[in-house]
């Protein structure tokens, strides 16, 4: 489904902290939506008045009222009624603005939700652009669990029965942090990162076999769970006859995997009798850490080693 806000949720939610008040269309206010679909038709969601290229929320300040002010009658009715044949999900009259009878009619006759605000008219857009933005950023949900390990955000995928639960849980014991299990949901929140958090009803919960449901907040206390976090690292767990193409013994097996519109770095485990997974993952972690930071052990390894050669010939 695509992700969508009406005028309505939008006063329920922050008509206390932006000191929206109605003026009218509140009816109207719970059917006009505004969708992750207008992005492509408009080049705002929410901004200062735009006749050219309206937005979905149209916010008045000021400048805008004044701009309105010194336009001639007819010329003034004329961009009202253009205002209003947008068609916006919102009007907001901003900055403790009087609002004009001429507005007030068309949006009456129109059916268009017109709010009123306090607020200086940036604040409004600020604000809005963000919470709108978030609300419908693209989603998607991946089967895995999300912990925190050394600060960094970490998905652990594989197939099922690779012991994705028993990692997480021998992850947990050594002080790391759990913020989802089963199926975190992943939202793009700009071009280059992507959040994790997880479901309202999976919240605090961890799935392992044998044991059952275990809530990780009442085993380990609050310091266990965290509620979310940029990914930027996938593990992918992986038995020996499924082991994923590509990569050698002198560098791993490193490469990507699709997220949304990111590719996301992803190290691919073999799980093997007698090998410690947890340690595996912090290596693997602490190894993708010093790579964000420019060291690269297999390149300086090639590099002594060219060195080497070089002196002995």
């Amino acid at each position: 489904m695509t992700a969508s806000i009406t005028p309505a949720e939008i006063f329920q939610a922050y008509a206390d902290r932006l000191e929206l008040r109605w003026v009218t269309g509140r009816r109207a206010a719970e059917q006009r939506q505004i969708a992750a679909s207008s992005i492509r038709a408009r080049p705002s969601l929410i901004g200062f008045l735009s006749l050219i290229h309206p937005n979905r929320v149209q916010v008045i300040g000021e400048e805008e009222g004044a701009w309105l002010d010194g336009l001639e009658a007819k010329i003034r009715w004329e961009a009202i009624a253009r205002i209003v044949d947008a068609q916006p999900a919102l009007i907001i009259v901003a900055s403790g603005l009087e609002v004009a009878e001429d507005l007030e009619e068309w949006a009456k006759e129109s059916g268009t939700p017109l709010l009123t605000s306090a607020r200086p008219a940036w604040e409004l857009v600020n604000f809005l652009q963000y919470r709108i933005a978030r609300r419908l950023a693209r989603s998607v949900t991946l089967h895995g669990v999300f912990m925190e390990i050394f600060t960094l955000g970490v998905l652990l995928t594989g197939e099922s029965g690779t012991g994705k639960s028993e990692l997480a849980l021998e992850l947990l014991s050594r002080g790391h942090r759990l913020i989802a299990d089963d199926a975190p949901e992943f939202t793009q929140l700009t071009p280059d990162t992507i959040e994790g958090a997880c479901p309202p009803v999976l919240r605090d919960c961890l799935e392992v076999r044998g044991l059952g449901i275990l809530n990780i907040r009442r085993m380990f206390g609050d310091a266990a769970v965290k509620s979310t976090k940029f990914l930027r690292l996938i593990i992918h767990l992986h038995l020996p006859g499924e082991e994923p193409p590509g990569g050698d013994r002198l560098h791993g097996n490193i490469g990507a995997r699709r997220v949304l519109d990111l590719d996301i770095p992803q190290i691919n485990l073999p799980v093997m009798a007698g090998r410690n997974l947890a340690v595996m993952a912090e290596a693997a972690v602490r190894d993708h850490m010093l790579r964000m930071k420019g060291f690269d052990a297999a390149a300086e390894f090639v590099e002594r080693h060219g060195r080497l050669m070089g002196d002995r010939e």
